[in-house]
């Protein structure tokens, strides 16, 4: 059965959907002025989308929580089964996403000096398969979205299954990110400083974030509390969204 949330734990969630909004509106609203909005780069736009699918997915997800909390549902109701499962069901598709626009922000920003149109075409092949591949897995039975406490059908939390498409897929976009925004900051090769410089340091918290997802992934069937290790990994989201609004979207 799920851990019981509390006052604590709901308002770190309403502060957590809070800011991704705030941020994502104040970012619409800065660029309204002029055209400026029409005319940004895609990088702009694929990173803004990467963000907008993150928040999107966690209005299910951690919305539910919440108002299953201020409405004092039972935590073993129907309902809650219900909600919490489409919610995990939902959030677990736009998080997969949050990545493939990275990938398609990262062709954009560094592709031209830093790969070649094949290696590109490549990339995104590879991490669109993962992703079809991912929600071909992620509506498999046996991830027990609506289970309070899944069987281990085939002797392990089959979710694990469900996750390495994502992995494949963050490693790819993350990775890459990560070693051309550090090589650019290197050797400056013409790319805007403050955009390499968003890119290079929200690219080390998806990494921390990746960790600490792993941790819960692997043992919170066996040990429930790692489960905990969601809080940094949604902190890490926030950080890289804040040099992300700074360096870019305010831009």
């Amino acid at each position: 059965m799920p851990m019981q949330d509390n006052w604590g734990t709901i308002s770190f969630l309403i502060f957590y959907l809070a800011f991704i909004w705030i941020l994502l509106i104040l970012a619409i609203i800065k660029n309204l002025k002029n055209p400026r909005l029409k005319q940004q780069s895609g990088v702009w736009k694929w990173t803004f989308l990467a963000y907008f699918f993150l928040g999107f997915g966690d209005i299910f997800h951690l919305g539910f929580r919440i108002y299953l909390f201020l409405a004092n549902i039972p935590l073993d109701s129907a309902l809650t089964r219900n909600l919490l499962g489409i919610g995990y069901t939902i959030t677990s598709i736009t998080m997969t996403y949050f990545y493939v626009a990275f990938l398609h922000a990262w062709s954009k920003q560094y592709g031209k000096k830093y790969s070649t149109p094949s290696k590109i075409k490549f990339y995104i092949s590879i991490v669109y398969i993962a992703f079809i591949i991912r929600i071909f897995l992620i509506f498999l039975p046996y991830n027990h979205w609506f289970d309070f406490e899944p069987p281990l059908d085939f002797g392990f939390d089959f979710r694990i299954i469900t996750s390495l498409p994502l992995y494949v897929i963050g490693f790819i976009a993350v990775g890459l990110i990560y070693m051309d925004s550090n090589a650019e900051r290197k050797e400056f090769t013409g790319i805007n400083v403050n955009v390499n410089k968003a890119n290079y340091l929200a690219s080390l918290w998806f990494m921390v974030s990746f960790i600490c997802y792993s941790v819960t992934l692997f043992a919170v069937v066996y040990i429930p509390l790692t489960g905990l290790f969601m809080i940094p990994k949604t902190i890490a989201y926030l950080v890289a969204l804040y040099y992300h609004y700074k360096y870019l979207f305010s831009k």
